[in-house]
């Protein structure tokens, strides 16, 4: 037999280059596609997730006056104020934006913090106590900071910590404003903390750096021009040696949390599975607080950790982190509770 034919139009030249997607499909479809893959909705769905912008959230600061004379004083100039039942002294204000309530004299005095509500979760699931030494790894701008001082009472440790100069001066501003007293403000690199406070820690907050899908608003102005593929694998670089850092100036029996305000599992099951690999002491908890009573109205909004995505195995027990869809109520979020056995 002769050899076979091979059709000249089925070989590709020498310098073939594969077709960028982008060059044939916009990003606004590389998103919404990304999207209903990640979240296993239809397309049609997406746009609906984020075309809409969180209710704005306070939580009042019993550092800077008595929560109930705060309440009522907002209450006396018509705030339309709803609790949140599993979050304390925090309201949703129905009938306010973010920008006219950050105006009122009572909010520079520190009498409230205007914070999205999967940001307060974070801080909840790390559950700080008095007497512990406790670091926000990635502080700025110092919501998560002030929160951990308000539970604590100005009674606990905290170490803020920021690599940027601006970053921290604004920090400085927030805590002074909010009255968290006990925090002491470091300029370093996050990656640098294992080494130079290795098993100090009570608990850590790592709200790492991220693609930030969960604040995208589809219906604002170039609602993507921050977002892209490439900026979500850089950030999951920079995640990884943050993690393993911040897992490092762990006490044995400490807590980790590992916080997003992205969807991508490459940057959030994917991280959390990294540092399980390379730290057989690390260990997933369950997040207690979604299983409570009071959290029951809000289940709708959260999914459990995604164990394959893409190609990707991820750790069976991401399963017990959670993922926080973007909703009227909450930002896309993710949170992950590790502690160190």
């Amino acid at each position: 037999m002769g050899r076979k034919r091979t059709r000249n139009n089925y070989k590709k030249p020498r310098d073939y280059k594969p077709r960028d997607p982008s060059e044939y499909f916009t990003k606004d479809d590389i998103f919404v596609s990304r999207m209903a893959s990640i979240l296993m909705i239809p397309k049609s769905k997406v746009l609906g997730l984020f075309n809409q912008r969180a209710r704005t959230t306070i939580r009042l600061n019993s550092l800077k006056g008595n929560v109930k004379d705060t309440f009522r004083m907002l209450k006396s100039r018509g705030y339309e104020l709803e609790i949140i039942p599993w979050a304390p002294n925090t309201y949703f204000v129905n009938n306010r934006d973010k920008a006219e309530i950050s105006q009122i004299e009572e909010y520079r005095e520190g009498l409230f913090y205007i914070q999205d509500l999967s940001s307060i979760l974070a801080t909840l699931v790390l559950d700080p106590n008095q007497n512990e030494k406790i670091l926000d790894v990635c502080a700025a701008p110092g919501s998560k900071t002030t929160h951990i001082a308000e539970i604590t009472k100005n009674k606990a440790t905290i170490l803020a910590n920021e690599i940027e100069v601006s970053r921290t001066n604004s920090l400085r501003n927030v805590v002074e404003q909010f009255g968290a007293d006990t925090v002491k403000i470091t300029l370093s690199d996050g990656r640098e903390f294992g080494r130079k406070y290795p098993d100090y820690f009570d608990k850590v907050l790592l709200d790492a750096p991220c693609s930030g899908e969960g604040r995208i608003y589809m219906r604002g102005p170039k609602p993507l021009r921050f977002w892209s593929i490439k900026k979500v694998k850089g950030s999951t670089i920079l995640q990884r040696e943050l993690i393993e850092s911040a897992f490092r100036t762990l006490k044995t029996g400490g807590t980790l949390v590992y916080s997003t305000c992205t969807l991508e599992p490459e940057e959030n099951e994917g991280i959390v599975t990294y540092l399980l690999k390379n730290h057989k002491n690390a260990k997933i908890e369950e997040i207690e607080i979604f299983n409570s009573k009071e959290f029951k109205g809000y289940k709708r909004y959260i999914t459990q950790g995604i164990v394959r995505w893409s190609g990707n195995e991820y750790d069976p027990s991401v399963r017990k982190s959670i993922r926080i869809l973007p909703s009227s109520e909450m930002m896309g979020f993710y949170i992950a509770k590790i502690v160190k056995k």
